[in-house]
């Protein structure tokens, strides 16, 4: 099932009513961005496939310090900020001219880059806009940064992106490069009409509520063969796959390594949490490994988020001196990742995720 091209919907106030006849009132009703929220009034707990999907703008693409970062905006919308299992919804206001967004993504492994993004807006060198971006994870594009901006009316501006260090471990080669901050500027050219006139796509009624998602963007040339923010299959990493497990909405491909330079030289086991459904990374998540044998427990840790040369963005453990080699099965447990989340998202994730699977220590010794 993946049937989501009913009705494409351009600036909806200049669609014709004569050319749309009975869908005219409803079109029009639905020119206000929260309006498309009653078209899903009681959406359920985990995934589900939003009322519609939006065009997107591209400003650009600068490479700093082997880190890519793009910048994109489309239509203001709203979105829910996540605190612990919490959320949030932050409310459109009518002065939001649109919704940017920055991905940043680590050149050398095609990973994304859990860090801090900023940006600041001005207009003939007078700041508009300063503001801290939200991480994020849209049906769409997968985890970016973003935010709701408002500008001061059509016409060139200058946005300014700057992104931090990681805020994750960093094994060599990447840690100093990753490690510091870089800046990229970008040319913004705004128009309210070409905003509001980007492609909306309605999707089927009937489809709306399903556990399913909407397909990632297109990828770019600059995606290589996948964009950064879908995980690698996990036979395309080196070292001893285990089972793939889901528990909700999040699928655990993992995998051990016989070590991983600047970590360990010893057993290493990466754990690639994703969606279900697109596969896409879940940064700013804490999770635990646990293993036993038989009934007694012999690991009880908590994972690292690491960025990788092989492995990209992963959770990880370096096993040497914790027993591994006598456990017959491990567990991972996931709390909800410290991100906002775009409409069909915003009810998954907010629970702790566990998986159990068998485990042949024997593989380790």
């Amino acid at each position: 099932m993946r049937r989501r091209d009913v009705l494409r919907l351009g600036a909806i106030g200049t669609v014709s009513g004569a050319a749309l006849g009975p869908l005219a009132g409803c079109l029009e009703s639905l020119e206000r961005e929260d309006a498309w929220r009653r078209l899903v009034v009681d959406p359920p707990d985990g995934v589900y496939v939003p009322p519609k999907r939006d065009e997107m703008v591209p400003y650009g693409s600068e490479t700093i310090d082997g880190r890519e970062i793009t910048a994109l905006a489309t239509r203001p919308h709203s979105f829910w900020t996540v605190t612990g299992d919490e959320r949030t919804r932050a409310d459109l206001h009518d002065d939001h001219s649109l919704h940017l967004m920055v991905r940043v993504r680590d050149v050398a492994t095609n990973a994304i880059v859990p860090t801090s993004v900023s940006v600041t807006v001005r207009r003939n060198g007078e700041r508009v806009d300063r503001r801290t971006l939200w991480p994020m994870l849209s049906q769409r594009m997968g985890f970016h940064y973003g935010d709701n901006v408002a500008l001061a009316g059509d016409g060139s501006y200058e946005a300014t992106v700057r992104v931090g260090g990681a805020d994750c471990r960093t094994a060599d080669p990447s840690a100093d490069r990753l490690g510091q901050p870089a800046t990229a500027t970008f040319a913004l050219e705004f128009s309210r009409e070409e905003i509001e006139s980007l492609e909306r796509t309605l999707v089927d009624a009937d489809e709306r509520d399903d556990g399913d998602a909407l397909e990632p963007m297109e990828p770019t040339d600059e995606d290589r063969d996948r964009p950064a923010a879908v995980a690698p299959s996990i036979e395309s990493f080196p070292g001893d796959p285990l089972t793939v497990e889901t528990g909700g909405d999040v699928r655990f491909p993992a995998v051990v390594v016989d070590g991983v330079p600047a970590i360990t030289d010893g057993p290493y086991l990466a754990v690639v949490p994703q969606t279900a459904y697109n596969g896409y990374v879940l940064p700013f998540a804490s999770l635990s490994v646990t293993g036993r044998s038989g009934e007694r427990t012999m690991i009880d840790e908590p994972t690292r988020e690491t960025i990788a040369p092989e492995l990209g963005h992963h959770y990880g453990l370096a096993l040497e001196g914790l027993g591994a080699d006598r456990i017959d099965d491990i567990s991972f447990t996931l709390e909800p990742p410290q991100v906002a989340r775009h409409e069909g998202y915003e009810t998954a994730f907010l629970e702790h995720e566990r998986v159990q699977l068998a485990f042949d220590g024997d593989r380790l010794a």
